[in-house]
Protein backbone atom coordinates (compact mmCIF):
# COMPACT_ATOMS: atom_id res chain seq x y z
CA UNK A 1 0.00 0.00 0.00
CA UNK A 2 2.69 2.27 1.07
CA UNK A 3 4.70 1.56 -2.61
CA UNK A 4 1.20 2.58 -4.36
CA UNK A 5 0.86 5.88 -2.64
CA UNK A 6 4.82 6.54 -3.19
CA UNK A 7 4.30 5.43 -7.18
CA UNK A 8 0.85 8.19 -6.99
CA UNK A 9 2.65 10.96 -5.90
CA UNK A 10 5.46 10.74 -7.28
CA UNK A 11 3.95 10.34 -10.87
CA UNK A 12 4.36 12.60 -13.73
CA UNK A 13 2.74 14.84 -15.63
CA UNK A 14 1.48 12.85 -18.76
CA UNK A 15 1.10 14.83 -22.10
CA UNK A 16 -1.86 13.65 -24.46
CA UNK A 17 -0.38 13.22 -27.82
CA UNK A 18 0.51 15.72 -30.63
CA UNK A 19 1.48 18.19 -27.93
CA UNK A 20 -1.93 18.86 -26.60
CA UNK A 21 -2.25 20.32 -22.54
CA UNK A 22 -0.99 17.91 -20.30
CA UNK A 23 -3.27 15.54 -18.31
CA UNK A 24 -4.75 15.33 -15.16
CA UNK A 25 -2.66 14.53 -12.65
CA UNK A 26 -4.20 12.68 -9.80
CA UNK A 27 -3.35 11.82 -6.29
CA UNK A 28 -5.00 9.93 -3.45
CA UNK A 29 -4.22 11.94 -0.53
CA UNK A 30 -6.43 13.99 1.47
CA UNK A 31 -6.09 17.50 0.57
CA UNK A 32 -6.48 18.86 3.70
CA UNK A 33 -3.74 17.13 4.98
CA UNK A 34 -1.28 18.54 2.41
CA UNK A 35 0.53 21.73 3.14
CA UNK A 36 0.41 24.53 0.22
CA UNK A 37 3.78 24.73 -1.46
CA UNK A 38 4.92 28.45 -1.85
CA UNK A 39 3.14 30.07 -4.05
CA UNK A 40 0.44 27.84 -4.81
CA UNK A 41 -3.18 28.28 -5.10
CA UNK A 42 -5.73 25.46 -4.75
CA UNK A 43 -9.09 26.16 -6.48
CA UNK A 44 -11.77 24.15 -4.61
CA UNK A 45 -14.70 22.55 -6.91
CA UNK A 46 -17.54 21.62 -4.76
CA UNK A 47 -21.09 22.62 -4.72
CA UNK A 48 -21.29 22.57 -8.54
CA UNK A 49 -19.17 26.12 -8.56
CA UNK A 50 -15.00 26.73 -8.92
CA UNK A 51 -14.29 28.90 -5.38
CA UNK A 52 -12.27 31.35 -6.07
CA UNK A 53 -14.24 31.73 -9.42
CA UNK A 54 -11.59 34.15 -10.26
CA UNK A 55 -7.67 34.29 -9.24
CA UNK A 56 -5.08 36.57 -10.06
CA UNK A 57 -1.39 34.92 -10.08
CA UNK A 58 2.27 35.76 -10.91
CA UNK A 59 3.46 33.70 -13.84
CA UNK A 60 5.43 30.11 -13.01
CA UNK A 61 2.55 30.20 -10.17
CA UNK A 62 1.01 26.68 -9.57
CA UNK A 63 -2.79 26.60 -9.36
CA UNK A 64 -4.39 22.86 -8.34
CA UNK A 65 -8.06 22.27 -8.66
CA UNK A 66 -9.49 19.92 -5.45
CA UNK A 67 -12.99 17.95 -6.81
CA UNK A 68 -14.73 17.71 -3.23
CA UNK A 69 -18.18 17.05 -5.00
CA UNK A 70 -20.02 13.81 -4.66
CA UNK A 71 -20.11 14.23 -9.09
CA UNK A 72 -16.83 14.45 -11.14
CA UNK A 73 -15.52 17.51 -12.88
CA UNK A 74 -13.40 18.99 -14.97
CA UNK A 75 -11.22 22.08 -15.00
CA UNK A 76 -10.90 22.99 -18.82
CA UNK A 77 -9.67 26.27 -20.53
CA UNK A 78 -11.80 27.29 -23.50
CA UNK A 79 -8.86 27.45 -25.62
CA UNK A 80 -7.69 24.05 -24.21
CA UNK A 81 -4.24 25.54 -23.00
CA UNK A 82 -4.80 23.28 -20.14
CA UNK A 83 -7.04 20.20 -19.32
CA UNK A 84 -7.53 18.35 -16.52
CA UNK A 85 -9.69 15.12 -17.63
CA UNK A 86 -12.23 13.57 -15.48
CA UNK A 87 -11.69 14.53 -11.27
CA UNK A 88 -13.58 12.31 -9.49
CA UNK A 89 -14.55 13.15 -6.33
CA UNK A 90 -11.04 13.84 -3.58
CA UNK A 91 -8.85 13.90 -7.63
CA UNK A 92 -6.83 17.10 -8.17
CA UNK A 93 -5.00 18.37 -10.68
CA UNK A 94 -2.66 21.02 -10.97
CA UNK A 95 -1.06 23.47 -13.79
CA UNK A 96 2.02 25.83 -13.86
CA UNK A 97 0.83 28.84 -15.87
CA UNK A 98 4.19 30.37 -17.38
CA UNK A 99 2.86 32.99 -19.56
CA UNK A 100 0.79 36.40 -18.55
CA UNK A 101 -3.15 36.70 -19.72
CA UNK A 102 -6.47 35.23 -18.97
CA UNK A 103 -7.57 31.96 -19.34
CA UNK A 104 -10.98 31.22 -18.92
CA UNK A 105 -12.08 27.41 -17.74
CA UNK A 106 -15.20 26.15 -17.58
CA UNK A 107 -16.44 22.23 -16.41
CA UNK A 108 -17.24 20.23 -19.49
CA UNK A 109 -19.38 17.84 -18.14
CA UNK A 110 -21.29 21.24 -16.40
CA UNK A 111 -20.90 24.06 -18.97
CA UNK A 112 -22.47 26.36 -16.67
CA UNK A 113 -19.83 26.00 -13.95
CA UNK A 114 -17.41 28.64 -15.24
CA UNK A 115 -14.29 30.21 -13.81
CA UNK A 116 -10.69 32.47 -14.65
CA UNK A 117 -7.54 32.42 -13.83
CA UNK A 118 -5.78 36.28 -14.65
CA UNK A 119 -2.30 36.02 -14.90
CA UNK A 120 0.01 38.89 -14.62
Amino acid sequence: MLAAVVIVLAGCEAVQKNGDAPAAKKDAVAPEAEPLEKGEVRIIVENFVFAPAEVTVAPGTKVTWINKDEAPHTATSVDQKFNSGGLDTGDKYSFIFKDTGDYEYICTLHPQMKAIVKVR
